[in-house]
């Protein structure tokens, strides 16, 4: 009998990790996309990233965007600390700005609206929300959503809602945004808007993407080449094939997980400190022109779409301000 068992045992772990092997093979296995497949590219644009951290005329950069790389497809931020910078006291005018400025192209937006959105410091609540009691602060972030959702739902460029930024990954000046309450915040769009589709984001690299189930309608995922981390120095994720991401998606999608779109493509550099405090020789460490035909390619190979890319801030700001204007002149192929 404990023969019987001891083999039975080795039958099972043998079994196990046949099923393992199988699962990494299909991950990192590389593959061609799907036949016929057509990749659309959007980009995120940040006014206050543009304004705040690049010191340059944000209407320029959108200006150019359009015009010049003739790029259609928008992720824009309702950064709350800007539009609501006393309790009560609004000012949409940058954001309206921005949004007619697409329209007027005929282009589309995303709009991505909560607590935390697109880039650093991550969170963009109000100066005055910091104070408040924590239910307070759960009121007025609602309050903050439908002032939001019932200014724009009637504008045909917005299609779809994307409700906070990588809300359960951990990463900026605050912590993971609380699963239940972001379930909250997701009923009260649907409720407000039942006619556009719910999404949000999550780490492509660092997380599963399990953890929002069928609340959302899509999911988008960062993609990140090279990055730097304090403690380990550069970090090249090589070992991951452009297929890796749909691979990830099919697999999971057995668990409830939704359509996958990259909503966040690398496409500056990575350092720890700002941009604008770091010489150039260093930045082009982490990305440079090089790098950034790779990551065109990748992103052709992943067979997924759409793709938004991240940085063209960054391609504006080092060709009117560094004297590089190879990574703007290299975006106009993108489109």
């Amino acid at each position: 009998m404990k023969r019987h068992l001891f083999n039975m045992s080795y039958l099972l772990l043998g079994l196990l990790g046949t099923i393992l092997l199988a699962i990494v093979a299909f991950l990192f296995i590389g593959g061609p996309p799907p036949t016929g497949m057509q990749t659309t590219y959007g980009m995120t644009f940040s006014r206050p990233y543009a304004q705040k951290d690049l010191g340059l005329d944000p209407d320029d950069v959108l200006t150019a965007a359009l015009d010049d790389l003739h790029i259609r497809r928008f992720r824009i931020g309702a950064y709350w600390k800007y539009l609501e910078p006393k309790r009560g006291v609004w000012d949409f005018s940058d954001l309206d700005k921005d949004i007619n400025a697409i329209s007027r192209r005929k282009g589309t937006i995303v709009l991505a609206i909560g607590q935390k959105t697109p880039r650093w410091p991550e969170c963009w609540q109000p100066d005055w929300w910091n104070i408040l009691p924590a239910a307070d602060q759960e009121a007025a972030t609602l309050t903050y959503l439908q002032t939001v959702v019932d200014r724009y739902k009637n504008n045909p460029l917005i299609v779809a809602w994307q409700v906070e930024n990588e809300p359960h990954f951990e990463y900026g000046d605050c912590g993971k945004t609380d699963p239940e309450f972001h379930k909250k915040e997701i009923k009260l769009v649907r409720g407000l808007d039942p006619n556009r589709p719910v999404f949000t984001t999550d780490s492509g690299e660092l997380s599963l993407w399990t953890s929002f189930g069928k609340t959302i309608d899509r999911l988008g995922v960062s993609v990140y080449r090279v990055v730097r981390n304090p403690t380990f120095g550069t970090w090249r994720y090589f070992f991951l094939p452009p297929s890796f991401y749909r691979h990830k998606a099919e697999l999971l999608s057995v668990f409830g997980v939704p359509s996958i779109y990259v909503s966040e493509f690398q496409m500056e550099p990575w350092n720890n400190k700002p941009l604008t405090a770091t010489d150039i020789p260093d930045q082009l460490k982490t990305f440079d022109i090089k790098q950034m035909r790779a990551n065109i390619d990748y992103a052709s190979r992943m067979g997924l779409s759409p793709v938004d890319y991240w940085g063209v801030e960054w391609w504006y700001w080092m060709k009117t301000e560094q004297g590089h204007p190879e990574f703007w002149e290299e975006a106009k192929r993108i489109w």
